[in-house]
């Protein structure tokens, strides 16, 4: 297992990806429980929820952005911003596995990697899935994902060679199954645990927008 650290908003010289060799697939399908509403078309700082990820995405440098709606798939689907592919998972209330198997059958054939992001997470920077395909196709790893003192966590990026087991994923613990039978040879990006944070609840909503109020 290699440990990496995300130092700044550059990536260094020798992680910088060739274009269009990774794919991007973001899951938006869920359900929204805790939240009571759409957490995803919520605003925060002027804009939906579910567009921060995607266009953190849609900047990395990537070959295509894959968006899994599925919950409301109509109105998630025109509150993406263009350049993106939204596909409908019908099958989202079987749980997040559903929607990577969805978003993994959608990617290029001609993509060597896939990176997978949550639509929840408004604050990672276009350059993280950009470093975590790097660690994958130019630092060898069958994958890679974001980490908090070594402790695994999305997004995460996957070699193509693993995409069988991607689509053979069932319930609702994600790819979290694949990420461990291949640890040990995997690399973890160290991330500032802020940019990794998710929102589940009116509360979480609430208490990023006023980290994002000017000082």
């Amino acid at each position: 297992m290699e440990l990496a650290s995300y130092k700044g908003f550059i990536p260094p010289q020798h992680f910088v990806c060739t274009l269009s060799r990774f794919s991007v697939v973001v899951l938006a399908a869920g359900g929204s429980r805790r939240m009571g509403a759409n957490k995803l078309l919520t605003f925060l700082s002027g804009k939906p929820l579910v567009s921060w990820s995607v266009e953190a995405a849609l900047a990395s440098g990537c070959a295509e952005v894959v968006v899994v709606v599925g919950y409301e798939a109509e109105r998630v689907g025109g509150a993406l911003p263009p350049g993106v592919r939204p596909v409908v998972n019908r099958d989202w209330e079987e749980g997040i596995s559903s929607s990577i198997r969805r978003g993994v059958l959608e990617v290029s054939h001609d993509s060597e990697a896939v990176v997978i992001m949550v639509a929840d997470q408004p604050l990672v920077h276009s350059t993280i899935p950009t470093l975590l395909a790097s660690l994958v196709l130019q630092g060898g790893h069958p994958l890679s994902c974001a980490s908090v003192g070594g402790e695994p966590r999305n997004p995460a990026a996957f070699h193509k060679r693993l995409y069988n087991e991607l689509l053979a994923l069932e319930g609702d613990r994600g790819a979290k199954s694949v990420i461990f039978r291949h640890l040990s040879e995997a690399a973890l990006l160290e991330v500032p645990e802020e940019m990794l944070m998710d929102i589940d609840t009116p509360e979480d909503l609430k208490r990023l927008a006023k980290t994002l109020q000017p000082r």
